[in-house]
């Protein structure tokens, strides 16, 4: 059972509530860690991910305490701290009090940061999201993200796989960072997964949330900087090098690969360029036709997952999502489509991908 539960499911219904991405509890690990077995440095309980059209998106960041004596400003201080770590946009802190005092909430909103007591939360909540306390999707539930866990940590090296996507992943440095582990991790992972298995394909749908995520924010970075390219090998340059994080930073790591290349009797592709490149060069393409849609994909692959873990075939939810972002639908099935192919799955994820997405696809 988790702690602080009951704040959590709050948060994550408000977070479902207004479209927001939602993550329940990602663990913060030492990014450089010198101890082979280091300890967590903390964990956020629920994080929220705003889709915007110049940053991709802005993460908020939800902080559950049921410490009636827990000092208000104290929380605030160390959440304000965490969220300039994690290069967060706000933090909310909900406590177990009755009253916090109003300078300590002025205070804290200079840090960055909401302070809310419990029955403050539920205001704030009805007050800011109309949808807030209207049915709501398999995303919202708490009780369905605790069923999704347990059920995936019963497989070993799938479970390695749910932990990269709870802390590692929110950890890259960078878009193009996560984008490459994320494929790169589904990859390593793709002899384990099994089509007939409930949390295998939730799991495959939460890699594609998030590898949906990490392109949408590069979708923004490359859509700000008004790069259309008409050549389709400018565009393949030009991307090659934004996911190795710069020119110099590309070539000497292609240099390396090289290298290794010439070594190897098995040989392989002759760039560092992602798997299935041409197709991700075309999925790139078509995702730069609505850059903002792209940050709604996210929710509705999610929400496809846990609807098939919990044997939902309505997928009311889903469908809501997909009305409100025609568009998001479409790339949401494109971006599944891609992963399917270049995680090398077996082909019944394909099948799977089209079975549960296509029928969500609105008619124009």
């Amino acid at each position: 059972m988790m702690k602080d539960r009951d704040q959590k499911s709050k948060a994550l219904r408000l977070a479902v509530a207004n479209r927001w991405l939602p993550q329940l509890e990602v663990d913060i690990e030492p990014v450089r860690a010198v101890d082979a077995n280091a300890p967590l440095v903390t964990d956020l309980d629920v994080l929220a991910e705003i889709p915007d059209l110049l940053t991709g998106y802005r993460s908020l960041v939800f902080d559950c305490k049921t410490k009636a004596k827990e000092s208000a400003v104290n929380r605030a201080m160390w959440l304000s701290g965490l969220l300039k770590k994690i290069n967060g946009a706000h933090g909310f802190c909900i406590l177990k009090k009755k009253k916090i005092e109003l300078d300590h909430r002025l205070f804290a909103d200079e840090l960055g940061v909401t302070l809310l007591t419990e029955d403050d939360f539920e205001l704030y909540a009805r007050s800011t999201s109309p949808d807030y306390d209207r049915p709501l999707g398999h995303i919202a539930s708490i009780d369905i993200w605790e069923n999704y866990f347990a059920a995936v940590g019963k497989f070993e090296k799938l479970q390695l796989g749910l932990a990269f996507l709870r802390s590692e992943y929110w950890l890259a440095e960078s878009a193009a960072d996560s984008c490459r582990k994320t494929l790169a991790e589904i990859r390593k992972l793709h002899p384990e997964f099994d089509p007939d298995k409930k949390a295998h394909v939730a799991l495959f749908f939460d890699f594609a949330a998030l590898f949906g995520r990490s392109l949408a924010l590069i979708i923004s970075q490359v859509f700000k900087a008004h790069f259309h390219p008409d050549v389709q090998e400018d565009l393949s340059d030009a991307l090659l090098v934004l996911l190795y994080g710069g020119r110099e930073a590309y070539e000497h790591r292609n240099e390396l690969y090289q290298r290794i290349l010439a070594k190897s009797p098995e040989g392989g592709a002759t760039n560092l360029s992602l798997p299935e490149w041409e197709a991700f060069l075309k999925l790139f393409r078509q995702l730069l036709d609505a850059p903002v849609e792209v940050q709604y994909s996210p929710s509705i692959l999610k929400e496809v997952g846990l609807s098939f873990f919990v044997d939902d075939a309505d997928q009311a939810f889903a469908k809501t999502l997909c009305s409100e972002h025609p568009q998001a639908a479409r790339f949401s099935l494109l971006i599944a489509s891609y992963l399917v192919k270049a995680a090398k799955l077996p082909p019944e994820f394909g099948k799977l991908t089209d079975q549960l997405l296509i029928p969500l696809q609105p008619i124009a």
